[in-house]
């Protein structure tokens, strides 16, 4: 009698185990045992409508977000000469404007350089600034892989909000200590879009010229320029708990879908370059 109820036990046990094992809630790494602690990796992939290869680096992106899930933040910098509109007529392929003033700075409007020099696209940088940091899609997966694991030294929260009135999107931010630590910070904004429907090379195609092409993660505009807002600029000790808190606004222009839209935000150390958090929020909540 006692081996028999034993054995219920031991079956009832295991049962409740099995059970609440079957659903796996994101956070979490698929094919590998890894334990996401809340860092987040931020790629910002230079990329642009006439690149025919680009296409494989948004492949990449896709693949990686499979992968990592929530711990993956992507932004499309469309740049370079690649980026620039090969007409003003509406009709023909090419002739929407992708660029920004950060994707000009920082990459090079049409044929001149930015602030990384001489690029090949696509390329990227995967949470450093650096511009010997470029790196090809074939190392993304392995530098995000590298950080995974970190517990982040800072936890940021966006509260975005959008005006009809004005069409003014805002963006109350909050970077909270999980670390001491003495960086100086500095914090970037972004907003950016999904679902773009427009013209796209891509070499593996036949013909190359996509007409119907979806552009996701595609940077619309920064809220604070082109290296954003020192937030802390000493190296006194900070406090776990400690909050820097922060607003920003920006208009939406009329061809930009704010149901599609999007606010990133990173902070990195002012003086390596390395992105030390990142977060994503919609603007409006579905």
């Amino acid at each position: 009698m006692k081996s028999k109820y034993f054995n219920i036990i031991i079956i009832s046990v295991f049962s409740i185990l099995f059970f609440s094992c079957d659903k796996i809630e994101e956070p979490y790494i698929k094919d590998e045992a890894v334990i996401w602690n809340g860092r987040k990796s931020i790629i910002l992939d230079f990329t642009g409508h006439t690149c025919g290869n680009c296409p494989d680096a948004h492949k990449t992106i896709d693949e990686l977000i499979e992968k990592f899930g929530d711990a993956l933040v992507p932004v499309a910098v469309h740049s370079t000469y690649f980026a620039m509109p090969e007409t003003e007529d509406t009709s023909k392929a090419f002739h929407y404007d992708f660029r920004t003033d950060f994707g000009d700075f920082w990459a090079g409007r049409d044929y001149g350089m930015g602030y990384l020099g001489e690029i090949y696209l696509p390329t990227g940088l995967i949470n450093n600034l650096n511009p010997n940091a470029l790196a090809n899609t074939n190392t993304w997966a392995n530098e995000i892989a590298s950080v995974i694991t970190t517990y982040p030294e800072y936890k940021i929260e966006i509260t975005p909000s959008f005006s009809n009135t004005d069409s003014l999107a805002k963006a109350d931010i909050k970077i909270i200590t999980n670390i001491k630590n003495s960086k100086k910070l500095s914090i970037l904004v972004f907003i950016i879009e999904d679902g773009i429907i427009q013209w796209q090379k891509n070499y593996k195609e036949n013909p190359n010229n996509i007409k119907d092409y979806e552009h996701n993660h595609v940077l619309r505009a920064s809220f604070n320029g082109n290296f954003g807002d020192k937030i802390k600029d000493n190296n006194t000790e900070t406090i776990i708990g400690n909050i820097i808190s922060k607003s920003y606004s920006l208009k939406i222009k009329k061809d930009w879908n704010i149901n599609n839209c999007s606010i990133v935000a990173f902070i990195y150390d002012t003086e390596t370059n390395e992105v030390l958090q990142a977060e994503i929020t919609k603007i409006l909540n579905e």
